[in-house]
């Protein structure tokens, strides 16, 4: 028989397998490596793109306490010696700071200062636009996706990355389309911006009475109540039947004499007289029935009043030294003393002789010629520490609208507080600095021409505020007080038309008194600026 013959195939068929794993391998290994390099692209953008953010979200937080530096300290904020650089406007910009590993992270940031109506009051806010970059160390090239139709975006768009130029600057410029420009960049980055506003928080008059620690008053032949000054002086109009519009519920603004809401921020309240408003406590037992309350009663309420500061009177702050007894503003600074921010200002060490103020008048050969002027002035009494910024008798003139701090004492005769800026806005005139034209003042609140503000020790201690009785005839006052370290006592024939903030008040006691309080709520948009607040973030996402 003949042997069958068996080709001998088996090397060739080693080899093909050993090519076909050769070439899956290759390819295993480039999808691999460009899987790998697209991969440490991508994380290294994502990275960038969240730290990015930090640090223009580190720029905002420089900027937000150089703004918080205007109430304590304004001579020190927005300093060239801190890098700052002032614009126009005002606008100040600073950077770029850089941080972060290999200084990899850097910020720029602007402010601009704006004015707004704020609770009723014209007030400066600002703007602060920050620009947080990030640098992307490595090859110049996109993630997974870097499709740029308009719809999909890939991640160059997505993440704003920028490989030669800023994209920002050429279309949009400042932001504000400003000072387009092709402008190269170093290394490839990532960049994000985010804008905050900056707005004021106020040392305001929400009720009749605010203490912080006690209430006890105000006695049984007083009481506290509301009204509103835009509707004439108090009771605003005759009342046939009754004379105390908060007890007539026929008087034609009944609904503004319920407001003289009283408030503690501690358990410890006494009251006697009739309290036609709300009353809160934190802990304490007070009811409707208990106390002549005519509106709710809530003993869960816990607040704190902060501490206030002296305004900075140092150089370049605006503020003369002052003395005497009279103070004429007609010879203030030209351009001072005519709008609520840019009031006149003054620095007395001691007032304990009184003040008279007296305003500025209309100019000119017209119709109005010699008309009071609205005119306003800062003074303060003292300085940090001081023991001799207290204030004796203050008489301010037709259309003046003073702020006074102290930091000593007040204790005077509620005669010796004279307002002859009461008669709501009649008579009085508002200039136009733009044009040197008047119209007639709309600022109606008598209490609000004449705040006291008193500077909280800086050694924790109490202040004392007396306002002791006038002698004779009841004497009606009208001002404000917001001194939150201050024990406070209001006694004898006193009608108080206004607000106050305290520690501590005390009003006549059990034994009777006729002191009363009448809140006018026109003044709850007065105060001063206490701090600055964070009102808004968004992100600029062009």
């Amino acid at each position: 028989m003949k042997a069958k013959s068996y080709s001998n195939q088996d090397g060739s068929t080693l080899i093909c397998a050993l090519c076909t794993i050769l070439i899956i391998s290759l390819i295993g290994a480039n999808v691999l490596l460009n899987c790998t390099t697209r991969y440490n692209v991508s994380s290294k953008q994502v990275k960038g793109w969240k730290e990015a953010l930090y640090a223009a979200e580190g720029g905002a937080d420089i900027a937000f306490s150089e703004v918080r530096k205007l109430v304590s300290s304004p001579s020190t904020a927005f300093l060239s010696s801190g890098g700052w650089t002032t614009i126009a406007g005002p606008s100040y910009s600073s950077g770029p700071y850089s941080f972060g590993q290999n200084n990899s992270l850097s910020t720029n940031v602007t402010v601009d200062q704006l004015t707004a109506t704020l609770a009723g009051q014209p007030q400066f806010y600002y703007r602060i636009r920050s620009q947080g970059t990030a640098t992307l160390l490595g090859l110049p090239r996109v993630g997974m996706d870097d499709r740029m139709d308009s719809v999909t975006k890939g991640d160059s768009l997505l993440r704003r990355i920028d490989f030669k130029y800023d994209h920002f600057k050429a279309a949009y410029g400042d932001g504000d389309g400003n000072g387009k420009a092709i402008v190269p960049v170093l290394n490839p980055q990532i960049t994000r911006r985010i804008e905050t506003i900056a707005v004021p928080q106020f040392a305001s008059f929400t009720g009749a009475l605010k203490l912080g620690n006690s209430f006890a008053g105000p006695g049984h032949a007083g009481l506290i109540d509301s009204y509103n000054s835009k509707n004439g002086a108090y009771p605003g109009t005759s009342i046939a039947a009754n004379p105390v519009p908060s007890t007539d519920p026929n008087y034609k603004y009944y609904i503004y004499s319920r407001q003289g809401n009283v408030s503690v921020g501690t358990a410890s309240f006494t009251d006697w007289g009739p309290i036609y408003g709300n009353v809160s406590t934190n802990g304490g037992n007070v009811t409707s029935s208990s106390a002549q309350i005519s509106g709710t009663v809530d003993n869960s309420v816990a607040f704190t009043i902060p501490p206030l500061v002296i305004p900075d009177t140092g150089v370049g702050t605006g503020f003369t030294t002052g003395s005497g007894t009279t103070l004429d503003l007609s010879t203030a600074p030209a351009g001072t003393g005519t709008t609520p921010l840019t009031p006149a200002k003054y620095v007395y060490s001691s007032l304990s002789g009184g003040l008279t103020i007296t305003g500025q008048k209309v100019g000119g050969s017209g119709p109005n010629k010699n008309a009071p002027i609205e005119t306003y002035v800062t003074i303060v009494v003292g300085s940090a520490g001081s023991t001799t910024g207290d204030i004796g008798g203050i008489t301010i003139g037709a259309g003046v609208n003073a702020k006074i701090y102290f930091t000593g004492s007040l204790n005077v005769n509620a005669s010796s507080l004279v307002n002859n800026n009461i008669d709501g806005a009649t008579g009085v005139y508002m200039l136009n600095p733009a044009d040197g034209s008047v119209s007639p003042s709309t600022d109606y609140s008598p209490a609000g021409h004449l705040q006291f503000y008193g500077i909280s020790p800086t050694d924790g201690s109490t202040q004392s505020v007396a306002i002791t009785p006038g002698g004779g005839p009841s004497k009606d006052v009208y001002a404000t007080l917001y001194a939150p370290s201050a024990n406070i006592s209001v006694t004898g024939n006193v009608n108080w038309y206004g607000a106050i903030v305290g520690s501590s008040f005390s009003g006549n006691g059990s034994g009777g008194g006729n002191t009363s309080f009448h809140y006018d709520t026109q003044i709850a948009g007065d105060g001063v600026v206490t701090d600055y607040q964070i009102a808004s973030y968004i992100e600029d996402i062009r």
